[in-house]
């Protein structure tokens, strides 16, 4: 077994591996399309976060802030994924490089990656504070916040919570990176040529990274449909179940409102779901390429734009707004 990545790469890796050079296994196939998405979906992403802060009916004034933040919380999460922590990504080990704005200012490669971190544990807690919102609505649930400190408090705790992710990671980077590399290798024996050729960098060990792939992020995504649910469930018990003081109006907008709340998440969280689970149905039956990794980064990375469309095509008084906008146009 070669001792070092450059023999590896002249005895190992050139002789006896069959070397992916196609374009989607490559950094370009994971940059260029990453890039060319971003300058398309964000102005459509600015547009409708215009539309919630000023062209929302008074109506829906109760969840103006709470769908404001899940929106801006998205998009940021687009920015990080297509243009800021841009990541190529060598699972199933957790290996990486950047090739996003972070890489090129030459961001140590745990800065370039923890804020992208950060931003999706902000989603999951926005996500989950628009069902609480529209749970807490109802005046006769008991659960509902009944003061700004309360819930802070409980949205601090969600987030610092996920945030362990951090911790998990900063104390677990080997210290000699390339014999951690040389371990990849063992059971990666034949990656991309960008990981011999790009400043690669090993956040964990294969031990933990399996661990935290099988394990950590599944329980993750587990916290935030549990929280999802409980606030639907109250939400759909008050609107669906019991009756109190409501006219049939304001009833039949509270439905309607919920409904479109439930197709705006379940949307790009079916998207984010569905990739997460063909990667991993790929990595237990042995048949992961780095072009399909490279393609889920790219789906994960317009999570932001499914919400935009999604918010404007469910929302009536947003479908008016944009259809006067063209019209204008």
């Amino acid at each position: 077994m070669a001792r070092t990545i450059p023999e590896y790469y002249a005895f190992e890796y050139l002789p006896k591996c069959e070397i992916d050079d196609s374009f989607l296994s490559s950094w370009r196939g994971l940059a260029y399309p990453c890039r060319v998405i971003q300058y398309i979906f964000l102005p459509i992403q600015l547009l409708t976060g215009y539309f919630i802060l000023k062209k929302t009916p008074a109506v829906m004034k109760t969840m103006k802030q709470s769908l404001l933040v899940f929106h801006v919380c998205c998009t940021i999460q687009d920015l990080h994924f297509l243009t800021l922590s841009t990541s190529y990504i060598f699972l199933p080990s957790y290996a990486f490089f950047g090739v996003g704005f972070f890489a090129w200012l030459e961001f140590p490669p745990l800065l370039q990656i923890l804020p992208m971190f950060f931003v999706l544990f902000c989603t999951e807690s926005a996500t989950i504070y628009l069902f609480e919102s529209r749970a807490s609505i109802n005046p006769e649930n008991i659960f509902r916040f009944t003061r700004t400190r309360s819930r802070l408090i409980y949205y601090l705790g969600t987030l610092g919570l996920n945030c362990m992710i951090y911790i998990l990671f900063i104390f677990k980077v080997p210290e000699d990176q390339e014999a951690a590399k040389l371990d990849i290798l063992k059971f990666i024996p034949c990656p991309t040529r960008e990981f011999f050729t790009e400043p690669v960098f090993v956040p964990a060990d294969q031990e933990w990274s399996n661990l935290m792939l099988m394990y950590f992020i599944p329980v993750f995504i587990g916290m935030t449909l549990t929280q999802m649910l409980f606030f639907f469930s109250i939400s759909v018990y008050y609107l669906f179940v019991r009756n109190f003081a409501l006219s049939s109006k304001t009833r039949k907008l509270q439905k309607q409102f919920f409904i479109g709340i439930l197709v705006q998440t379940g949307v790009p969280l079916c998207i984010f779901i569905f990739t997460y689970t063909a990667l991993m149905v790929s990595y237990v039956m042995g048949d992961l390429t780095q072009a399909q990794m490279n393609v889920s980064i790219v789906i994960f990375g317009v999570h932001g734009f499914a919400e935009s469309v999604v918010i404007i095509l469910v929302h009536e008084c947003y479908r008016k707004e944009v259809g006067r906008f063209l019209m204008r146009q």
